[in-house]
């Protein structure tokens, strides 16, 4: 018995590779961290947007703050030249793309922009600088602020940060799967390497998996040996066991042949016994009947003797008494004639079960003298064997084998069809058939049909299949050995090549059909106390 296959892993290394829990994990870790470092990033570049453009706006007031009065007094006084100078000058300021002023009566300087641009443009009124005058409105400055300055600080700003952040999160890759291949990632690894080792369960390798490691992988990992161990020596029983077992089951098996023997034997020598008894005691009445008549003959062979010898015999009393003497000995003759039939069947039926010879025989008349042998069971019971033999043709075959199953065949009707039955009627029927030439071949031959019905109690469906196995009664206790049907089996396909059936339904009896070959095969051997299949 070889466990190896159990060892194989479902993965190749490479394909292990790809799935290690190293690369998962730092998959899993490092996409997380992206994702934190994404989110990261968008709030610092949003948080960068805002603190650079309110800067621009601050330095762009500054800037207009110091210029505003030099404007006001070239507006009110239509100075171009310095207007145009003013402007110039704020679009030198690098947070600041374009400048350009409107008034309401001298026009506008600069090139003023329209639409979206225009909107966006930061807007500072002049006034008057006139003391005399009030502060009227005298025009309006547009600066609009230089995004894209804004933008590429930003980019330089967040790129850094990004750069930082990319260089930490491979940094931190390196370590943590450094670390981890060598706290968990290797150990994993070598317990997976042991997993795959070849003939893992049959030949163990002996050095420990993690010496001197007390965590949770080196629990792991000196479980995982001493379960493999225990495997191993239970492998080690179980290959033991299986060197026996087949010696183990012969030697069991021979016993058992020997136990079904005995109990085979025991139960042909009690099947003998209670022949014997009967046949005794059915002798008992034409062998009483006998003495009686013989003592009849000596009394008046005595009383004709003592007459003659008195010379007082009369020719009355002489015809009278050998009348008397003629009627006791045709009485004799017919009671030891019924005890020589008697004692004549019971040994040719001795005789063919205990010979296990072939010979031929009439088959009916076969059934007829064992039912004679069983007579002075029958008329203990209130049941009835009736005959319907059609077979009288001289057969080759087993007339022991025959005689044990028809006898087999009517105990086994009175025994269990009639249970708790006060009447029934047991039938026999023979009859000669002829067996379907086949094509191609041996030429057709004779069989013989013979039957047992009963109309008992029948027998239930789930025990139909189990009638035929050797121990198998439902009479336990009860004087059933079990063996009775096992040995009719044994008897139709061993010693007469035959075929035995059973159909029954539960309240309408039971009928056995046997079928076998008119002509015994010359090798068929009886078998009724060798074994049982």
């Amino acid at each position: 018995m070889s466990l190896s296959s159990s060892s194989t892993l479902p993965y190749t290394p490479k394909e292990m590779g790809r799935a290690s829990l190293s690369r998962t994990f730092i998959f899993y870790t490092l996409g997380l961290f992206a994702l934190l470092g994404v989110l990261f990033i968008g709030i610092l570049t949003k948080i960068t947007w805002d603190s650079s453009h309110a800067r621009a706006i601050r330095v762009t007031e500054a800037f207009f703050q110091a210029t505003k009065r030099p404007f006001e007094r070239a507006i009110w006084t239509v100075n171009a030249d310095a207007t145009l100078q003013l402007i110039r000058g704020l679009e030198s300021l690098e947070v600041i793309e374009k400048v350009w002023v409107e008034t309401p009566d001298t026009g506008n300087f600069g090139e003023p922009l329209t639409g979206q641009r225009a909107e966006e443009a930061l807007s500072y009124t002049l006034n008057s600088p006139s003391t005399i005058l009030h502060k009227d409105a005298i025009g309006q400055v547009f600066i609009l602020i230089d995004r894209n300055t804004i933008s590429y600080e930003i980019a330089s700003t967040v790129g850094f940060i990004v750069t930082a952040i990319v260089v930490y999160i491979l940094l931190l890759a390196i370590v943590i799967r450094t670390v981890f291949k060598r706290l968990i990632g290797q150990p994993l690894s070598d317990i997976v390497n042991y997993l795959s080792t070849p003939r893992l369960i049959e030949d163990p390798p002996k050095a420990e998996l993690m010496p001197g490691r007390a965590d949770e992988i080196g629990i792991l990992s000196a479980s995982l040996q001493s379960m493999v161990q225990r495997r191993h020596m239970d492998l080690q029983k179980i290959q033991e066991y299986q060197t026996n077992l087949e010696d183990l089951v012969a030697h069991r098996t021979e016993q058992l042949k020997l136990v079904q023997e005995e109990l085979i034997q025991a139960d042909n020598l009690a099947a003998l016994g209670a022949l014997v008894a009967g046949v005794s005691h059915e002798l008992n009445t034409p062998l009483g009947n006998a003495l009686m008549a013989a003592t009849t003959i000596k009394d008046s062979t005595r009383l004709l003797t003592t007459e003659l010898d008195q010379q007082s015999l009369s020719k009355e009393a002489l015809e009278k008494e050998i009348g008397r003497i003629s009627d006791t000995a045709d009485i004799i003759d017919k009671t030891l004639g019924r005890a020589r039939d008697l004692v004549g069947n019971f040994r040719q039926v001795a005789v063919d079960r205990q010979s296990e010879k072939k010979r031929a025989f009439s088959f009916d008349h076969i059934i007829r003298e064992t039912l004679a042998t069983l007579q002075p069971t029958l008329k203990k019971t209130p049941f009835e064997v009736q005959l319907d033999l059609n077979a009288d043709g001289v057969i080759d075959s087993y007339p022991g084998a025959v005689s044990q199953l028809v006898s087999n065949l009517v105990e086994n009707a009175l025994k269990h069809g009639y249970e708790d039955r006060t009447d029934g009627v047991v039938r026999l029927s023979s009859r000669l058939e002829t067996v379907p030439l086949i094509s191609g071949g041996e030429p057709s031959q004779m069989k013989i049909v013979f039957k047992c019905k009963d109309d008992g109690v029948g027998i239930p469906e789930k025990n139909l299949k189990k009638v035929f196995e050797p121990f198998f009664t439902t009479k336990f206790g009860k004087g059933g050995s079990g063996l009775g049907m096992a040995i009719c089996y044994q008897l139709v396909t061993e010693a007469l090549n035959g075929t035995i059936s059973v159909v029954s339904k539960v309240g309408s009896g039971t009928e056995f059909t046997i079928e076998f070959p008119v002509v015994a095969p010359a090798d068929t051997k009886q078998p009724a106390r060798s074994k049982v299949q």
